[in-house]
């Protein structure tokens, strides 16, 4: 009897850590600090500004996720390999932004929106910091 009741016990914390396990892992996440110094917009390219976003990316949710000067806002991870990565954020307003991040680093951050019914594109060009 107590072989029987010893072995179900193992069953049991067995099948309840099996469970667990999701809970437990502890996903990667990679912070990227971006200082986007120059951009272009309709009218003219080169312009100089001071401009920053922060990035961060789970590794394992595979979920990322943009730190901007109007708070926090959910980001689509498109692509994360070798070659970098590549986010995109639909705004509450429906506009699409974009960005790139290679593996040296560099980054384009591109926003095409629609503000009063007329495109207001501008692409931003900069490079990324690995936080620790």
């Amino acid at each position: 009897m107590k072989k029987k009741y010893l072995i179900m016990l193992l069953i049991f914390i067995f099948l309840s850590s099996l469970f667990c396990l999701p809970w437990l892992a502890v996903g990667k996440t990679i912070e990227f600090d971006c200082k986007y110094p120059k951009y272009s917009d309709k009218e003219s390219a080169n312009k100089t500004q001071d401009f920053n976003l922060t990035f961060l990316i789970d590794t394992i949710t595979k979920k990322a996720y943009m730190k901007g000067n109007n708070g926090i806002a959910d980001l689509m991870l498109i692509k994360m390999d070798s070659e970098g990565y590549s986010l995109i954020e639909i705004t509450a307003t429906g506009n699409v932004m974009t960005t790139a991040i290679d593996t040296n680093l560099d980054s384009v951050h591109s926003r095409n929106s629609i503000i009063i019914g007329k495109l207001t594109p501008t692409q931003n060009y900069g490079t990324c910091k690995i936080k620790k």
